[in-house]
């Protein structure tokens, strides 16, 4: 997919994302404001594509399928998302002049463990399928702040503590 993004465009985006949401310029940014910046830019740019589509089914009068489950077992989206908005080059270059890489920036995404099972992915594959297909589909599910635990040996003894999956937000 060609997507004509360039790095000024990418570079317009967190810088306006920084200036708006942290009062920053990308060198006074944290990695972590750097991270949410990103993340929101790709989040706008996936809306707007959504928007799009949905216009043209709309016109034709087109269902939509809505698949419910507790779980999917997604991956981290901001590569795949960014890898499949072919905006890798784009948004590299655009952090060029900023303390992080977006390879560390991929780092900070937490990769949530729910849906180890089949069930979830089973439904991200299903979910992924309808996309490729071009089927307007939407996944529903329940937003995790944690999961089911995280297993330390302390002093000698096993403990379990909460699986903190949304460190950054909803982000």
């Amino acid at each position: 997919m060609n997507t004509n993004f360039t790095e000024k465009d990418a570079a317009a985006l967190i810088k306006g994302k920084l200036s708006r949401y942290f009062g920053v310029s990308a060198k006074e940014a944290t990695k972590e404001q750097l991270y949410k910046a990103v993340v929101m830019s790709v989040r706008d740019i996936l809306l707007e594509k959504r928007q799009k589509f949905y216009k043209k089914y709309r016109s034709q009068n087109g269902k939509r399928v809505y698949y419910l489950c507790m779980e999917f077992l997604l991956g981290q989206s901001l590569r795949n998302n960014i890898y499949n908005l072919d905006a890798e080059k784009a948004f590299s270059g655009a952090l060029k002049d900023t303390p992080v890489t977006l390879a560390e920036l991929y780092d900070m995404e937490p990769n949530a463990g729910l849906g180890n099972g089949g069930l979830g992915r089973l439904a991200a594959c299903f979910l992924d399928g309808l996309a490729t297909q071009d089927y307007p589909a939407m996944g529903y599910s329940i937003l995790y702040e944690y999961g089911l635990f995280t297993q330390k040996i302390v002093d000698g003894w096993q403990t379990e503590l909460p699986e903190i999956w949304l460190p950054g937000g909803e982000v």
